[in-house]
């Protein structure tokens, strides 16, 4: 079993709106049972998992571990089959992020490409330097056909972990899957938003080792 945690100090980086598209397409892509750990007290990925269980879909798997706790839900994980797990980890709070970072084969980190989350992402780059897990940078929330996508890109180069080539940008069709509790490759397969989730997924999977 493979362990992803999506780590981002900062609130409103959009951890948990890529931990569950992405734990969507990971299913799609790798035909494998995938889990979802939400240790976010906002438990936003168990109330979208709720949703989705309305429109009758039981998967990805849903678990919920705070602090201390995420060991024995990765047990529990492995012992009912999951290959795969992604780790929703709360903003601000270090414990459950540390946590998570040691635990985890691989750490993406998303960061928009504001001024303010391209300072603030030291904090989480901190844990991992602290921790020794590898990582990779996914630019978030960028604007579509602006230069300030890479810009941000290449002040993320700087901090020395592989940042993906495919940026996601702010855009609606991500928040209208969620909202009902699907994905965007569900929603709008043939998008711009759905490509550009499964490009950056299929390039987080080829550094998870």
């Amino acid at each position: 079993m493979k362990t992803i945690g999506v780590l981002a100090r900062k609130g409103g980086a959009g951890k948990s709106t890529l931990t569950l598209h992405w734990a969507v397409e990971a299913e799609r892509q790798g035909k494998v049972k995938v889990a979802v750990v939400d240790m976010d007290p906002q438990q936003t990925s168990v109330k979208w998992s709720k949703r989705r269980l309305q429109l009758g879909k039981q998967t990805p798997a849903m678990l919920v571990a705070k602090a201390g706790d995420l060991q024995e839900a990765l047990k529990a994980c492995k012992a009912s089959g999951v290959g795969l797990v992604l780790i929703d980890t709360p903003p601000h709070v270090e414990a459950p992020c540390r946590e998570a970072a040691k635990l985890a084969d691989l750490v993406v980190i998303p960061c928009g490409p504001t001024a303010p989350d391209l300072e603030a992402i030291g904090a989480t780059i901190y844990i991992l330097t602290e921790t020794k897990t590898a990582g990779v940078v996914v630019l978030n929330q960028g604007r579509p056909g602006s230069s300030v996508n890479q810009k941000a890109m290449s002040v993320l180069k700087q901090y020395g972990f592989p940042v993906c080539s495919v940026p996601i940008m702010r855009r609606a069709a991500l928040a209208d899957a969620f909202t009902d509790g699907r994905a965007v490759v569900e929603l709008e397969p043939e998008g711009k938003a759905a490509s550009e989730i499964t490009r950056s997924w299929a390039w987080i999977m080829r550094r998870l080792k």
